[in-house]
């Protein structure tokens, strides 16, 4: 089958993986390639990044170019395929002009016709690019001003959202009131899912969150809960809360138990995930008696240590389900048995029955392993770097363990393959060690 010959389904995913220049390059091929342009499958996610929709243009006084959005491009953009979009994601963009003249122009367009131009938008995600690298190293700046600005008259002219996304705008306390509000009178019984991580510098809640009757899904920094804030989100239809901390994220203190424990009465169907990720060198925020069901650490600067596994048992030992180490470590790991994390995993599986899927990316054991695998009754899914496992048996042995038990455990910690038969054997499906490739694109 030639590309002629290709059914329509499958182009339009051939333009949806396409950059948008590279779209506009195979539309000129022939008159079919044209329509398929504009098919509104092809459309549905559009992607603002650092060079898009721009011109290149010569600094004055410099031998050099510059880029900088071109409104001919926005507008004809936006009135040729702007009524196919279905979400809108406008990623990090260090050049805040180029930011501002796309919302400008998203505003009008959206202000414009007297009815809604974009009837199939129902996810808006908005990251401020807070960093900035220069000479001096790096510059960590908030939104506010003219920015601000326009995002609030963005937000509210965008109607029947389903899910918004407004991260690391970094706002002062003064600046964070009526954030939400157009949001709120336009999405309140729409807005499913609503991600709100380091909106301010500091300790702000978040009341607006527990006002959407139809949420179901929340992502918030701990700064932007309280009390009073975890009481409102349930009383709602609110199911998931995952508490999420960068480096950006301010210290702020745990929500108290009590309030934990009220919420678990009023909504025993509520799960909390607790996150780490962007690099942060700091540990996970714990919150007494939350009902924690997944903890994730997404940060290549964070290991497992005997606090947070202590922490981790004593108070989420019913409830967890999920433990991961996301992405490849960036620091150092010793062969020791006694500096590596095997006691800790092992005391992990042990002291939490309920634990569905383990994420393991630091050195550890053969020999650990067939004992995880042996002794976690209810796990369902193991994943471990082949590169982290060392072919030790560090385990001394046990009253409980005949001299034909652990010379079988010796002989198959000696051997990845005899490791990853009865470990297939133990889990119940065909089970191996990941390359440093297959482990980066895990997904959870």
């Amino acid at each position: 089958m030639c590309w002629s010959e290709l059914p329509d389904v499958l182009l339009e995913e051939v333009y949806s993986k396409l950059t948008y220049k590279q779209r506009y390059y195979c539309s000129m091929v022939c008159r079919h390639w044209y329509d398929l342009f504009y098919s509104s499958k092809v459309w549905e996610h559009f992607v603002l990044g650092e060079r898009t929709l721009t011109r290149r243009r010569m600094r004055p006084y410099r031998n050099s170019y510059m880029y900088t959005l071109s409104q001919y491009k926005a507008k004809m953009c936006l009135d040729r395929v702007g009524e196919f979009f279905k979400k809108i994601t406008i990623k990090p963009i260090s050049d805040y002009y180029n930011l501002y003249a796309f919302m400008t122009v998203l505003s009008a367009f959206l202000e414009f016709y007297e009815e809604y131009p974009m009837p199939l938008l129902h996810g808006f995600h908005f990251n401020f690019g807070c960093e900035n690298r220069g000479f001096s190293g790096i510059t960590v700046h908030g939104t506010g001003g003219k920015i601000l600005e326009e995002l609030k008259r963005l937000l509210g002219n965008m109607k029947n959202l389903e899910e918004l996304t407004l991260n690391q705008l970094l706002l002062d306390k003064k600046e964070a009131p009526g954030l939400l509000e157009s949001v709120l009178e336009n999405c309140a019984e729409t807005l499913k899912v609503l991600e709100i991580v380091n909106c301010t510098k500091g300790s702000y809640p978040m009341f607006y969150a527990g006002m959407f009757m139809s949420l179901q899904k929340l992502i918030i920094s701990p700064q932007h809960l309280s009390s009073d804030v975890i009481a409102m989100l349930a009383s709602t239809s609110l199911t998931d809360i995952h508490i999420v901390q960068d480096r950006h994220t301010d210290g702020v203190a745990p929500i108290n138990s009590q309030t934990w424990f009220e919420v678990k009465q009023m909504s025993p169907r509520l799960q909390v995930r607790l996150e780490a990720r962007g690099g942060t060198r700091e540990e996970i925020l714990f919150q007494p008696r939350a009902p924690v069901t997944s903890i994730v650490y997404d940060s290549p600067y964070l290991k497992m240590t005997p606090d947070a596994v202590m922490m981790i048992t004593d108070h989420y030992r019913k409830t967890l389900r999920l433990y991961a180490q996301k992405g490849l470590p960036r620091t150092h790991g010793s062969r020791s048995f006694h500096e590596r994390c095997d006691g800790l995993v092992l005391m992990l599986v042990r002291q939490c029955p309920e634990l569905r899927v383990l994420i393991i990316r630091e050195r550890i054991s053969s020999m650990t392993l067939l004992l995880v695998a042996s002794q976690a009754k209810k796990l369902q899914k193991l994943y471990v770097r082949q590169n982290a496992v060392l072919k030790k048996t560090d385990w001394p042995k046990t009253l409980e363990w005949s001299d034909e038990h652990y010379a079988d455990l010796k002989k198959k910690s000696q051997s990845y393959e005899l490791l990853q038969k009865e470990i297939s054997r133990c889990m119940g499906y065909p089970w191996k060690l990941l390359t440093d490739k297959e482990f980066e694109k895990l997904k959870i």
